[in-house]
């Protein structure tokens, strides 16, 4: 017998002026701080039924709550909680195979499919990747710290993750350098600003990754190795994957591995380098990045909301939600809410209870959540034992957009 869910401690309703604030939010795309505006729109409307009907929620509690309700699961929210419209037909097109995977599939699918994949991010696996991931942030140190000046983001964020989900996924060590600007143009369908231009970048570029996969699973069959594509497509139990359910898999791996634990890793740099002093207790104690790393999460995660359909009639936070309609979860502003973070805005990497919801919750928690914490941990330990001046060697350029919070650029130069 599971636990009841917790209860909602909003109650619903229309603000205009909130759904305004809410719409500026999620429509300027460089917002360099919308904590700010989480906070007003948490005190003036925390449960905002906006005027196409979709509920939006900005406490803790409720988000939490939203996360793990099962009348509240996977659908047509991608579609829902945009602010500019895109025609159905085209995200249609997109979303027939991507919507295999297990991050847009409700139970039972939903069971069967993270079952199958998640032996491969069981604590003890995720940990036996240490001793490559950790060559790998080596190597990729060494080329920042040959050219003072380089950009982070494409000399190390985005370089790291694909050769780790690479690794993983047992792809080619020839066939990764083209995946960052195709997993990026992927990436983009999230953002509530995103335009049939956008989605049609989208859809060609899912395109090609599912041709490659396709060909490169035939290959698996023929000459199977110790990877997890290899041990999808031998399975041969009720529960083994069908190909497009496979192929979905891979490009969920492929996408959630690398966007968002690339903009982790510029994230933590980030902050770090604008919080010196918690640099220098890193530096002092290693001992603390691990909880380093959990603050960051909860002070400037990539993933500021998320977004479920109501698959059943349910009364939630006051409101009597329909079938179809959407409910989008403000994570970030979760993350900042007073009445579960002491002090939130101040970034403390000793603080304890983090249930920050960066990784989201119940059943569609992030799978690969141990692998993003390893590839940020041992980045940091690297880092500060063979490091010790870091600097930025410019003004960083951030990401446009909410719906993956990062940077396009961060100039560093990295000391002896």
């Amino acid at each position: 017998m599971t636990d009841a869910p917790p209860a909602p401690t909003a109650v619903a309703g229309p603000d205009a002026a909130a759904e305004r604030l809410f719409q500026q939010i999620m429509m300027d795309p460089a917002n360099e701080n919308p904590y700010a505006g989480y906070h007003e729109l948490r005190d003036r409307a925390p449960a905002l039924i906006t005027s196409d009907g979709t509920l939006v929620l900005t406490r803790h509690a409720d988000c939490d709550a939203a996360l793990r309700h099962r009348a509240l699961g996977k659908g047509n929210e991608i579609q829902g909680f945009r602010l500019r419209p895109i025609p159905e037909d085209r995200l249609r097109e997109l979303m027939d195979r991507l919507e295999r995977s297990m991050s847009f599939a409700n139970p039972p699918d939903h069971s069967r499919l993270r079952r199958v994949v998640s032996s491969a991010f069981t604590g003890r696996h995720i940990e036996n990747l240490r001793p490559s991931v950790t060559a790998r942030v080596d190597a990729l140190l060494d080329g920042l710290a040959a050219e003072p000046g380089a950009d982070f983001m494409a000399g190390f964020a985005q370089r790291l993750p694909v050769g780790v989900v690479g690794d993983l996924l047992g792809v080619p060590e020839q066939d990764r350098s083209g995946f960052g600007a195709q997993v990026a143009a992927l990436a983009a369908m999230v953002e509530p600003t995103a335009d049939a231009d956008t989605l049609g970048r989208a859809i060609t570029a899912e395109s090609e990754l599912a041709a490659y996969f396709t060909e490169l699973l035939a290959h698996k069959r023929e000459h199977p190795a110790d990877d997890l594509l290899s041990r999808l497509v031998g399975a041969r139990d009720k529960e083994s994957l069908d190909e497009a359910e496979t192929v979905a898999t891979a490009l969920l791996l492929l996408g959630a591995g690398i966007e968002t634990t690339g903009h982790l890793l510029a994230n933590t740099l980030h902050t770090l380098l604008g919080h010196p002093a918690a640099l220098d207790a890193l530096r002092a104690d290693p001992a603390l990045i691990p909880g380093a790393v959990e603050e960051v999460l909860r002070y400037d995660s990539p993933v500021q909301f998320d977004a479920r359909t109501v698959l059943e009639p349910v009364s939630f936070a006051g409101a009597e939600l329909e079938p179809g309609q959407t409910v989008t979860i403000m994570l970030a502003a979760g993350n900042y809410d007073p009445a579960r973070f002491d002090d939130p805005d101040t970034f403390d990497i000793r603080r304890t209870d983090n249930a920050h919801l960066s990784f989201a919750a119940g059943i569609h928690f992030c799978l690969g959540a141990g692998l993003a914490r390893l590839e940020v941990q041992v980045f940091l330990e690297r880092l500060l034992s063979r490091h010790p001046s870091v600097s930025l060697a410019g003004a960083p350029q951030r990401r446009p957009g909410l719906g993956l919070r990062g940077f396009e650029r961060i100039p560093v130069t990295l000391g002896p």
